[in-house]
């Protein structure tokens, strides 16, 4: 596991300038005012919850880039659980949360390139051995070659859940370098989901639904 791409958030925040820390948290108390007053939102859907099934359900807790690992872990839960109880698919469902420094993994290269997430994260390409300006891990899914996010997501029941408070927070953040407003990126950040992706109010809201629809809960790094 690459050290660099596992950045605490002590560290993350003390990389970014002094002027930025009043902008985290004056995002962060917007990201608050902005959660919707009911399930029923239309930004924050909660129809993945529906698509929880079988006996056999897990969360897993994604808060950072983690070598992009959360994205394997409903997978090795998968294939162990039908190994260990030989049931089927339709028996075992599971979720990855990413929020935190985790969410940004779950948007599509050119919001990579053009907000300098690599940068930001301090997460290189291993193709370059520079800053990565694409999502590295999308299609490089530890222990699966060859399988991406979208394809998980599509033919293998694992539902995504990307954090709306950490969107709002880390895209005003990358804004200033993009050379666009706060607002500005939030909405790019949000049309640059990955296909399939289900954005939650919050992390911890969607962590918390997962458990109320029966998941056991996993930390996901």
């Amino acid at each position: 596991m690459n050290p660099a791409s596992v950045t605490p958030r002590r560290g993350f925040l003390g990389s970014v300038a002094v002027g930025t820390a009043g902008l985290v948290l004056s995002r962060w108390s917007t990201a608050s005012a902005e959660l919707p007053g009911s399930a029923g939102s239309a930004l924050f859907a909660d129809e993945w919850i529906g698509r929880i099934k079988g006996k056999y359900r897990q969360v897993f807790d994604c808060t950072t880039a983690n070598d992009g690992w959360g994205a394997a872990f409903p997978l090795n839960f998968s294939a162990s659980t039908k190994e260990a109880v030989n049931v089927s698919d339709g028996e075992i469902t599971g979720v990855s949360v990413f929020r935190h420094f985790a969410m940004p993994l779950m948007l599509n290269d050119a919001a990579w390139a053009k907000y300098h997430v690599g940068e930001m994260l301090n997460i290189k390409d291993p193709k370059t051995n520079a800053p990565a300006v694409r999502n590295i891990f999308r299609d490089n899914i530890p222990l699966y070659p060859g399988l991406t996010f979208e394809q998980e997501m599509s033919t293998r029941g694992v539902i995504f859940v990307a954090c709306n408070m950490a969107l709002t927070v880390i895209s005003s953040m990358a804004a200033p370098k993009a050379g666009v407003t706060a607002d500005e990126a939030k909405k790019e950040w949000t049309a640059s989901l990955l296909p399939g992706v289900n954005l939650a109010a919050s992390g911890v809201y969607a962590v918390n639904r997962a458990q109320q629809a029966g998941c056991s809960y996993c930390y996901g790094g």
